[in-house]
């Protein structure tokens, strides 16, 4: 099995060289520099960007299995979006099951009136099933606000209803064929072979099924929610959520970043548990993870952000202030003397003048940024505040980890409200011209103020998982972060 797996990875690896081949160090031209982004348009920017990435992921490139919707269903998920009668369907390459990675490079001109041509080319598909793609991609495609931002129309939201199906899909993806013999969620290789399980995918499962379940059980009138509520039984994944606790606690995370995600995805087992035998259960190991983390030293900066993102919320979930002192302790006294003003980005250490960013390591810093600009002390929150749009900026647009425009997928309407700046930065080149569709690569480094991209690759989980954490907050609340008023009411 893992000669198998090793050959795979090498044959992966050979492409990414293939691919990167020409790498991108052009610097941006003086006209793209008079356009920054601010506290005002950031988080929109990053909606849209996350937003391009699961659109691409799961409807045009078709990497995946092919979903495929009888007409009384579409039917229903038409009437929730408010259609009176069927309108036509565009030819879209829907998938439930998600692969693990490919090529998003186009094999010909693409054109976003005709979506069939957005299509990435299938002999480039790592089919590898992957817990974390499919986990990540459930999170994304069940977090509510998410949906209720930039959602007016009634296109929008059939393309939002459409993906009711494919969550399903997800999670009997994962509860069907991801499980190894051990109970524990792992990645299957082609020929039916498992990896080894990590730990944080087997948190990754219980956010993603929580998420699910709160969804199907919300009370909420909007038409998302009602969906949820309309056709989905949150009965039918309380199974796949049990599982995933019992999968974490045999497989228990060690490392910050494993830590955090746990944290986060207790939480939301908290809310979504239906005994207080297992809401009690969900919060002392949620507990335990934090003092964990509270009495770690992180080294790396994806293990150090990802610590103050875990504790942050852990000192919400608890409402224990110790939590949040912690938090703010590593980010005055490990993350901030990272950042570098001259290259726009935390380095790897205060005297490195290089950094290599991955969606893990960029989704790691976002979570942190939001974590204490939105729930720190008013002195951190200021900062983090003021670094954010300039990270943002740097990684996803000059380092270019974000690979073309997302904007022909705003509908004119949106730019009418907002400049057409806020959702695409103008120093991104269209995707025809670039060749390649509007997602993440894996990896780009900085050497000398000057980003190449190392990585072009596009890999399912880790590129949901910053689409994760690339939010917008709606009515005070942000999908990466446990809702205030359930906390209040738990608590």
């Amino acid at each position: 099995m893992r000669t198998r797996m090793l050959t795979r990875r090498l044959l992966h690896a050979v492409m990414v060289l293939l691919l990167s081949a020409v790498p991108f160090t052009e610097p941006l031209a003086d006209t793209h520099d008079t356009f920054h982004y601010d506290a005002s348009n950031v988080d929109t920017a990053a909606h849209w960007a996350a937003r391009s990435t699961l659109a691409n992921a799961v409807m045009f490139s078709g990497l995946g299995e092919p979903l495929r919707l009888s007409m009384s269903a579409m039917d229903d998920l038409l009437k929730h979006a408010g259609y009176i009668t069927r309108p036509p369907m565009p030819n879209m390459a829907l998938v439930g099951t998600v692969y693990a990675g490919g090529s998003p490079r186009y094999p010909q001109r693409p054109d976003f009136a005709k979506p069939a041509t957005l299509a990435w080319d299938a002999a480039s598909f790592d089919s590898t099933l992957d817990p974390a793609a499919q986990a990540w991609t459930l999170v994304k495609i069940t977090s509510p606000n998410f949906h209720l931002l930039f959602h007016d129309r009634k296109e929008d939201r059939r393309a939002a209803l459409v993906m009711l199906p494919q969550a399903k899909a997800q999670a009997d993806t994962l509860w069907k064929r991801l499980r190894n013999q051990d109970g524990l969620f792992a990645a299957r290789a082609p020929d039916g072979t498992y990896a080894a399980p990590e730990p944080v995918d087997q948190a990754a499962v219980l956010w993603g099924a929580s998420n699910l379940i709160l969804a199907a059980a919300s009370e909420a009138d909007d038409y998302w929610h009602t969906a949820y509520r309309d056709l989905i039984n949150p009965d039918d994944y309380r199974a796949l959520a049990s599982s995933a606790l019992a999968a974490l606690q045999k497989l228990l995370p060690q490392d910050a970043q494993a830590r955090a995600i746990a944290i986060a995805a207790l939480g939301r087992y908290a809310l979504a548990a239906n005994t207080p035998d297992t809401r009690r259960q969900a919060l002392a190991l949620a507990r335990d993870h934090a003092n964990a983390l509270r009495a770690s030293t992180p080294e790396a900066l994806e293990a150090v952000a990802l610590a103050i993102y875990g504790l942050i919320e852990a000192s919400r979930l608890a409402g224990d202030q110790v939590y949040s002192d912690a938090a703010h302790r590593l980010f005055r006294n490990r993350l901030v003397p990272l950042w570098s003003e001259q290259h726009g980005v935390f380095l790897e250490s205060a005297r490195a003048g290089t950094a290599t960013y991955t969606p893990e390591r960029t989704a790691a810093v976002v979570a942190a940024l939001n974590a204490i600009r939105w729930y720190g002390a008013e002195g951190a929150a200021s900062q983090a505040a003021a670094i954010y749009p300039r990270f943002f900026e740097t990684v996803l647009i000059r380092g270019r980890l974000l690979q073309s425009s997302p904007a022909p997928l705003v509908p004119a309407v949106y730019q009418e409200k907002e400049p057409a700046a806020h959702f695409a930065h103008p120093a991104l080149p269209a995707p025809a011209e670039a060749g390649v569709s509007p997602v993440f690569a894996s990896g780009i480094t900085v050497d000398d103020g000057s980003w190449t991209v190392t990585d072009p690759m596009f890999r399912t989980g880790p590129a949901l998982f910053l689409s994760n954490m690339l939010v917008k907050r709606h009515e005070g609340e942000a999908d990466a972060f446990l809702p205030e008023q359930r906390l209040h009411d738990l608590r």
